[in-house]
């Protein structure tokens, strides 16, 4: 996924993804933790941010604290030093979300907002959002014209094909720009996801592709 996600920024910059998905339980929170451990692997100060302030849950995968965090950045209240968490992986630092605020969208919609996480680009190498479901709430929409890139995230068999293409389409509306999308839960023996004779298998979790979501692809349809 690092590799992919470098490379189609060969001629641009990447450095603020948020990750996304169209529903609940479809590997949003793991791919963000994932995807930023890679990162933080190879060298990079990885930064991973829990924008998803109506139900969080990247603080509970990596041991920290909910509060304080981005909410209290939000309102001035706290500093960057003091809320940005180290984890136990080299170079991975965490910013949990904080206490939940009754206006999460609007808040996401603030210059301060976007002051806050342009400082946050400046001291990291890499930022990685983990956002709420698309089809649930505005947020991500909202942070997909925030950041440099969206990397979608399906449930294999479970996402209908109609629900990536309305996500992908809300993304675009706004001026959003796909990276990739990442295939969670693959069935390495199914001939579905073959190609050329050789399937794709040997990874059960996480499989991404470059390309967009097939425009042409039949509503009701699982990914």
């Amino acid at each position: 996924m690092r590799f992919h996600i470098l490379f189609s920024a060969a001629d641009r910059q990447l450095k603020t993804l948020v990750v996304c998905s169209a529903n609940p339980r479809e590997g949003k929170t793991t791919s963000v933790i994932y995807l930023g451990t890679t990162m933080a692997q190879s060298g990079q100060r990885t930064l991973v941010i829990d924008t998803d302030m109506r139900r969080p849950r990247l603080h509970r995968s990596t041991g920290v604290a909910l509060a304080p965090g981005l909410s209290n950045l939000l309102i001035g209240e706290d500093s960057y030093d003091h809320l940005i968490q180290p984890t136990e992986v080299a170079n991975l630092f965490i910013l949990p979300c904080g206490l939940t605020p009754p206006n999460p969208a609007e808040l996401l919609l603030t210059k301060r907002f976007e002051h806050v996480l342009g400082e946050l680009a400046r001291r990291f190498d890499r930022v990685i959002l983990d956002s709420p479901p698309i089809h649930a709430v505005t947020d991500a929409v909202v942070l997909s014209k925030r950041v440099d890139g969206a990397i979608l995230v399906v449930r294999a068999s479970k996402t209908m094909r109609d629900e990536l293409r309305r996500s992908a389409r809300q993304i675009r509306d706004v001026g959003g720009s796909i990276v990739g999308v990442i295939v969670n839960e693959l069935d390495a023996r199914d001939s579905y996801y073959g190609y050329g004779g050789y399937g794709y298998g040997g990874y059960g979790y996480g499989r991404y592709y470059g390309a967009d979501p097939d425009p042409d692809a039949k509503p009701g349809e699982a990914a």
